[in-house]
C-alpha cells in the first residue's frame, strides 16, 4: 500500500509541467497520511474479523462435538428405554403365566379343601353317632337290659321278654331257670379275636368273614389306615347299609 502511495505522488509530480505546488504537495501528503491511517484501521478491523472468525470456528467445532455427544446419548437412552420396555413386557408375560398357574393351583386347593371338609363333616357325624350308640349301649348294659352282645344275624327263638319271667319268678340261687333256645348262626372265621381288624385283615378274610365282594375288600385294604370304623362310609368305600350290617363285627384298632 505504501508503494502505491509513492507511485501516486510520483505521478502527480511528473504530470503536467512536472511542477507541483507546495499546497498540492502538502494536500497530497495529508491524503496519503489519511489513506495510510484508514488502511491501518482497515487492517486492524480485518485482523479483528479474522480473530472473530477463528473464535466462531472453534465455537462451531465445540458445538458440533457437543451435539454429536448429545445425539449419541439420546440414541443410547432410546435404546435403553426400548430394551427396558422389552424386559417389562417379558416380565409382564411371565407374571401373567405365574398368575394363571397360581389360580389353577388355588382352584385345586379349594376343591381339595371342600372335599376334605365334606369328609371331615362325615367323620364328625359318624363319631357323634358312634358316641351316641356307645352311650346307649353302656346305659343298656348298666341297667341290665342287655344280656349279651348279639350279632345282627342272631335270631333267637325266644325273646328277652319271654325269658324274663323265668328269671324273676322267685327262683332261688340253686334253681336254674330254663334256658331259651337260640339259633346259632354259622361260625365264620374271625381276625384278631372276636372282631375283624380292618387295618390288618387280608382281602380273603374280609370276603369270607364279612361277606364283602372281593372288589370292595380290595378297596378297604388299599385305603388303609383307618382311625375309626366310620371312615369306611366317609371315604365312600362301602355303602351305609352295608356298614350298618358289619359295624358290630369290625374294629379299627392299630
Amino acid at each position: 500500500m505504501n508503494r502505491l502511495v509513492v507511485i501516486l505522488l510520483v505521478l502527480l509530480m511528473v504530470l503536467p509541467g512536472c511542477m507541483v505546488s507546495k499546497s498540492k504537495y502538502e494536500a497530497s501528503v495529508a491524503d496519503m497520511e489519511s489513506a495510510k491511517a484508514e488502511l491501518e484501521k482497515s487492517r486492524m478491523h480485518q485482523e479483528a474479523l479474522e480473530e472473530q472468525i477463528r473464535n466462531l470456528k472453534g465455537l462451531n467445532e465445540k458445538i458440533s462435538t457437543d451435539l454429536e455427544m448429545m445425539t449419541t446419548e439420546v440414541q443410547r437412552i432410546k435404546e435403553g428405554r426400548k430394551n427396558e420396555h422389552t424386559l417389562l413386557e417379558t416380565r409382564e408375560r411371565e407374571l401373567d403365566q405365574e398368575k394363571a398357574q397360581l389360580s389353577s393351583k388355588l382352584r385345586v386347593v379349594v376343591e381339595q379343601y371342600q372335599k376334605v371338609k365334606a369328609q371331615n363333616k362325615a367323620l364328625k357325624d359318624t363319631v357323634l353317632r358312634y358316641q351316641k350308640e356307645l352311650k346307649d349301649t353302656r346305659e343298656a348294659t348298666t341297667g341290665g337290659s342287655a344280656v349279651g352282645a348279639m350279632k345282627p344275624s342272631d335270631k333267637p327263638v325266644v325273646s328277652k321278654r319271654e325269658s324274663a319271667p323265668s328269671v324273676s319268678s322267685g327262683a332261688t340261687a340253686s334253681s336254674k331257670p330254663s334256658a331259651p333256645t337260640i339259633v346259632t348262626p354259622p361260625t365264620l372265621p374271625k381276625i384278631g379275636g372276636d372282631l375283624v381288624n380292618i387295618n390288618k385283615a387280608a382281602v380273603s378274610d374280609l370276603v369270607l368273614t364279612l361277606g364283602l365282594s372281593r372288589e370292595v375288600a380290595e378297596d378297604v385294604v388299599s385305603n388303609r389306615p383307618y382311625r375309626l370304623r366310620g371312615e369306611l362310609v366317609a371315604k365312600n368305600i362301602i355303602p351305609k347299609a352295608t356298614f350298618d350290617e358289619i359295624k358290630d363285627r369290625i374294629t379299627a384298632s392299630p
